[in-house]
């Protein structure tokens, strides 16, 4: 099972900067706007390298076609975000609150995101290898056609999580 991966375009078309609106078909690299405010950011066949988005506020955000690379995104509220093929590779996603988000074709690839919120949310065909999942809370999430391999999911709560066609490889369960 892997996710359809992000649709990006070949050239980005422009360096772009980002707004309250959001970004479109551009790669934006090494820059900072922590806490940020803006609901319903819109994403969209955009590559973020190194960009700090810690502790900012973009509930109902939409990323679509979109890959953050090394990312700092500590504190980071997407409650209620809906992503489609995208990727999260290498990035810093501590205390993020995914409450009720909805995550179709997602991969999280060696990303720390541990005290993480996933509760409510709905993941499907996402794929999460060697993460930090550590003390996350999951409870009431609904996964489906799920992947998460390598990972610690030491003290995670799963309470009243739902799975269909999930599986853990190589994870550690502790507490």
């Amino acid at each position: 099972m892997r996710p359809d991966p992000p649709d990006l375009p070949a050239e980005p078309a422009t360096a772009g900067a980002l707004d309250a609106e959001g970004l479109e078909d551009a790669i934006l690299v090494d820059a900072a706007f922590p806490g940020l405010v803006a609901p319903s950011l819109r994403l969209e066949g955009c590559v973020l390298e190194r960009v700090v988005l810690a502790g900012a506020r973009l509930s109902a955000a939409e990323l679509r076609d979109t890959e953050l690379r090394a990312c700092d995104l500590a504190n980071l509220d997407l409650r209620g975000a809906r992503a489609r093929r995208a990727r999260i590779a290498g990035g810093r996603l501590t205390g993020a609150r995914l409450a009720e988000a909805d995550l179709s074709d997602v991969e999280l690839d060696g990303c720390r995101a541990d005290l993480a919120t996933f509760g409510g949310a709905t993941l499907e065909r996402v794929l999460i290898t060697g993460c930090d999942l550590r003390d996350t809370d999951w409870q009431g999430a609904r996964l489906s056609s799920v992947l998460i391999a390598g990972c610690d999911l030491s003290g995670a709560d799963l309470t009243g999580a739902r799975f269909q066609s999930v599986e853990l490889r190589d994870c550690r369960l502790d507490g």
